[in-house]
């Protein structure tokens, strides 16, 4: 036996030894989606491999026998066990209980028997015989049918796991390329190796370089289920996402092909809109419901459908669905039932026309004829009216800023403001309305923004007001009552204003940072609530600092588009004279 002749033996055990070490490493991660399958894989491999390297120096006829016989069972399991870990690497692991799947294992177990009574109707191989080649043990014998079914069905197994591999690692994109195209390598040398074996064609007769040709498979696999990590990172928790993402969605969501007939649909589409017939799928989907037609062409749109639970009102959402490669296959609609939300919009609608429209013009005639009730009646009872005129106007004053603002935060108008200008004006228009109080404006930067000038009156106008309600002191220093600045930087404007009284009502800030109304914690006035809303709409933030020295709230704003020479042009006609109205 010359050394040079050895390398059948040595590459078989090196094809063993490198799977032996695959497996321990795998060993580590046996948790993972397909690591138990690729384990099983590994073993049956390492099986093979050292099984073949034994039986080159083994020559007693029936070891000899048995070694070739543990090589075509391992051969014919490898196939399945490969296709059952593409399977559950891939997050298709429900395959496996499929009955197709026992179909396979069944043919699998088959070929296996097929093997392993050969002796007694000869369909796989005839003639059986140990021979030396290069003075290795090799086995002679003339192939049958079954030895060429056995060699089909195994290479179509070992395809079919390498295309689920390499269809589901590219869609991560340019991260696993590589490991796509190594785990896709991977089957190919032992593939052709077995295929030669098979078609006789061999270094020398009985030579079978299949299992060396693992060795080159072993590399392949440590680049990719190791080197890569991809084991850490597995395209089981994606498509299991995926899935859940529409099955578990407690939205209805109908996916329709480009003729708009249903191709799937979620188990919420199934028990909100009726869809639970199996005969519904290719059927157009306007056929399926009784309602508004759905055009699935249309981005959004508002449909009435008749439910189990009546009438019911949903805002359809479509999206084009693709093959990734810009072909057009349909449409996905996600139905969100907005029928609450539509029947809260119409009370709102029914409440604030009574409120801000019947109740107004009905306390405008209360007021008048308070008035003519004061001037006619004596001083006491017109004293006794005083507080029943004030409430009312204060009511009617109430419902004229509530429409006013109303105004202002539907129109969506922009233009370039210099903030220094409004707020200077809105500061002059508070000092006459009062004429006993201090407003100074300190160190104000010359600043751009782009916003709804109503918008940011509504603001500077609200802040000023609270602050004269809440900080004015009234101890007769000479320091203003509030102070107004205007402050600005690349990112920002910030308007400030600060009082030196006891500030706002911790429980009105508070509603305002919750969001919310309550029958324990409420604001006494639309103020705050209206900066918050003007600000909220303007893309703003808004901050309130309040402490023994008073209260200072701080306003600012994104310096978005602003282009000072746009300013300077058109300065005629941004003379900052906007109003609520």
């Amino acid at each position: 036996m010359s050394p040079t002749t050895l390398w059948p033996v040595v590459g078989s055990f090196a094809a063993a030894a490198g799977t032996l070490a695959l497996g321990y490493y795998l060993w580590s991660v046996r948790d993972r989606p397909g690591a138990t399958w690729l384990l099983v894989v590994l073993g049956v491999q390492f099986a093979l491999t050292a099984g073949y390297g034994v039986g080159y120096l083994v020559s007693d006829y029936w070891v000899r026998w048995a070694v070739e016989v543990l090589f075509w069972v391992a051969y014919i399991w490898l196939g399945a066990l490969f296709i059952a870990f593409a399977l559950a690497y891939t997050g298709r692991g429900h395959v496996i209980r499929s009955p197709w799947f026992k179909l396979l294992a069944g043919l699998t177990v088959l070929l296996t028997l097929l093997v392993v009574t050969n002796p007694l109707h000869e369909l796989v191989w005839a003639d059986f015989t140990v021979r030396s080649t290069w003075g290795l043990a090799t086995a002679s014998f003339t192939r049958h049918g079954g030895a060429f079914l056995i060699l089909g069905v195994t290479s179509i197994g070992t395809a079919v796991g390498t295309l689920l591999l390499v269809d589901t690692i590219i869609s991560y994109g340019d991260l696993y390329r590589g490991e796509a195209l190594a785990v896709a390598l991977s089957p190919l040398p032992p593939g052709v190796g077995l295929i030669a074996w098979t078609f006789g064609i061999v270094p020398a007769p009985g030579i079978n370089v299949a299992p060396v040709l693992f060795l080159a498979h072993v590399v392949f696999d440590a680049y990719a289920f190791v080197g890569s990590g991809m084991f850490d990172f597995h395209p089981a928790t994606r498509r299991a996402g995926n899935r859940a993402a529409i099955a578990d969605l407690g939205n209805p969501v109908v996916i329709v092909d480009e003729r708009h007939r249903v191709v799937n649909y979620n188990p919420a589409a199934e028990s909100t809109l009726g869809l639970a017939a199996r005969d519904v799928l290719t059927e157009p989907f306007t056929a399926c419901y009784e309602g508004d037609e759905i055009d699935p062409t249309e981005t959004e749109q508002d449909a009435t459908i008749r439910t189990d639970a009546g009438r019911r009102t949903f805002k359809v959402t479509s999206t084009d669905l693709d093959d990734g490669t810009g072909a057009h296959l349909g449409y996905t609609l996600v139905f969100q039932d907005i029928t609450a939300e539509r029947q809260r919009e119409q009370r709102l609608a029914v409440l604030n026309r009574v409120l801000r429209h019947n109740l107004r013009n009905d306390l405008t005639v209360v007021d008048m004829n308070l008035d003519a009730a004061a001037d006619r009646a004596e001083d006491d009872v017109a004293e006794l009216l005083e507080p029943a005129r004030e409430k009312t106007q204060g009511l009617v004053a109430l419902s004229e800023k509530a429409r006013r603002f109303e105004r202002v935060i539907e129109d969506d108008t922009e233009s370039l403001v210099a903030a220094r200008d409004l707020v200077g004006e809105v500061v002059a228009e508070l000092r006459e309305e009062f004429p006993e109080a201090t407003v100074e404006i300190e160190g104000t930067d010359a600043a751009l923004l782009r916003i709804n000038p109503a918008l940011l009156r509504v603001v500077v106008r609200n802040l000023v007001e609270n602050a004269l309600e809440h900080g004015r002191t009234g101890d007769g220093s000479d320091s203003p009552d509030v102070t107004v600045s205007v402050g600005a930087d690349d990112d920002a404007v910030t308007v400030t204003v600060r009082d030196r009284g006891p500030g706002v009502p911790d429980h009105e800030l508070a509603v305002i940072e919750d969001g919310d109304e309550t029958d324990l914690e409420h604001g006494s006035g639309l103020g705050l609530w209206l900066v918050a809303w003007s600000v909220a709409a303007a893309g703003g933030e808004i901050d309130f600092d309040v402490t023994d020295a008073g209260t200072t709230a701080t306003v600012s704003f994104p310096v978005v588009g602003v282009d000072g020479a746009e300013y300077e042009s058109g300065a005629a006609d941004h003379d900052g004279t906007a109003t609520e109205e």
